[in-house]
């Protein structure tokens, strides 16, 4: 059986926040996990308006 995976591209749309998508990929992160999925990936982005380009941590 093949492995699946997820890419998450974490974008941050227009009234939202950088706290609102990292609570959204959270809850997308369980919700595959949950169904089977093997890994969860977060895209890296530069200079891409709208879309996360740096984690806190």
């Amino acid at each position: 059986m093949t492995a699946i995976s997820v890419l998450d591209l974490m974008m941050i749309g227009e009234g939202r926040t950088f706290s609102d998508t990292m609570d959204d990929a959270l809850a997308l992160a369980r919700h595959v996990e949950k169904h089977g999925f093997k890994r969860y990936w977060v895209a890296e982005h530069h200079n891409m308006p709208g879309r996360l380009t740096a984690l806190p941590f």
